[in-house]
């Protein structure tokens, strides 16, 4: 028997930086420890220069970054394994592209998604687990709810593009060469619990193709764990392990200081908006929720079954209320997918996300009162 550990997104700077506190729970620790294989997205660039890219800055995006020191994090975590393809990773240029790949191959963490041409973007991160080959594929949506991407070619560095033509040979071809082939795609729509229909299509297209689990990211949600034919798919697995954070001009660029800031005297966003000094930017309830997603494959049987997360107000990881709301909405979107149609489910899940989301957003104006 395999078991593969999947978690969501990571960013592992924000406000841990410069800390060296606990920033995550022992029995998160103990369970992450318990994987064969551990892989989670890490949805930054990683470098100590805010060399910010221009297209991006030109189009108004957000930046995501963190110093070369908070990447320690990700070895604490025990990951074995990254996701580059998303829609962060290039922030710092090419050249923090570059160099935060140099940085995970120095703390031997593999990684899939992202390169400095198409051969390196698409090579897959392959790992040997008692006598069984797993490959571990990632790709980006580059057209879809992301913003400006670079794109991988042949000569061109850039990420893994989920295009699906081309997405479902690379699957097919890796299940020829590998024995499980586990699939790590960044779509959807962020901010929702919804699957999307193009989602719920391509995840049915990869199984088709040869994928036994997908592990998808993006939305800074949690959406449903759906175990169906003998295949497992994670349609988001939210934030795992992504602080609260500063950010200043220009924009909305992520900001560090080695000085000592008082949190309290800053004003505070929960939003996304262009920022004329440093601002307090925090996650709002429903983002604070992740997933840890435990995938077991025995004789090609893979059944997936998952915990949810919560990082605290001081950016602390633990195991969030298994009576949580956002728990029993999952449950309900687990079992409407397993058993009836997509275009039947929809109305239904819009109606339990709407439930969620209306509990949690007024006790969120209740907690800021």
């Amino acid at each position: 028997m395999i078991r593969i550990i999947g978690v969501g997104d990571i960013m592992p700077g924000g406000l841990l930086h410069g800390s060296d506190q606990q920033f995550v729970s022992d029995q998160v620790l103990s369970l992450l420890n318990q994987g064969d294989l551990r892989v989670g997205t890490l949805e930054c660039a990683i470098g100590n220069t805010p060399d910010f890219i221009e297209e991006k800055m030109s189009r108004y995006g957000d930046v995501v970054y963190v110093p070369d020191a908070d990447l320690k994090r990700i070895k604490e975590l025990n990951m074995d394994m990254v996701s580059l393809a998303n829609n962060h990773f290039f922030d710092l240029k090419v050249s923090g592209a570059n160099h935060t790949i140099q940085l995970l191959d120095e703390y031997g963490i593999k990684h899939s998604g992202a390169g400095m041409n198409l051969e390196e973007a698409r090579k897959p991160a392959v790992f040997n687990i008692r006598g069984k080959s797993v490959a571990v594929l990632a790709f980006c949506d580059v057209h879809k709810y992301m913003g400006y991407i670079p794109i991988a070619k042949s000569n061109c560095a850039g990420v893994n593009p989920l295009d699906e033509a081309y997405a479902l040979g690379e699957i097919k071809n890796a299940k020829k060469q590998y024995d499980y082939v586990v699939v790590m795609p960044h779509w959807g729509r962020e901010h929702t619990f919804e699957t999307t229909l193009w989602c719920y299509q391509m995840a049915k297209k990869m199984f088709k193709a040869g994928a036994d689990l997908v592990l998808g990211s993006h939305p800074h949600r949690v959406q449903a764990v759906v175990n169906k034919h003998g295949k497992s798919v994670a349609y988001s697995m939210g934030n795992f392990c992504f602080p609260d954070r500063l950010i200043a001009p220009p924009l909305r660029s992520t900001y560090y200081t080695e000085e000592s800031i008082e949190l309290e005297k800053l004003p505070v966003t929960y939003k996304y908006p262009a920022v004329e000094e440093i601002t307090y930017k925090k996650w709002i309830p429903l983002a604070r929720y992740g997933m840890i997603v435990s995938t077991t494959i025995d004789n090609h049987r893979i059944d997936s079954e998952f915990r949810l997360t919560h990082i605290d107000e001081n950016n602390f990881i633990d195991f969030a209320d298994r009576n949580s709301e956002i728990e029993k909405g999952l449950s309900k979107y687990h079992f409407l997918l397993n058993h009836t149609p997509y275009s039947f489910v929809l109305p239904l899940k819009n109606k339990v996300s709407s439930f969620v989301s209306r509990f949690y957003s007024t006790k969120h104006k209740e907690n800021n009162k």
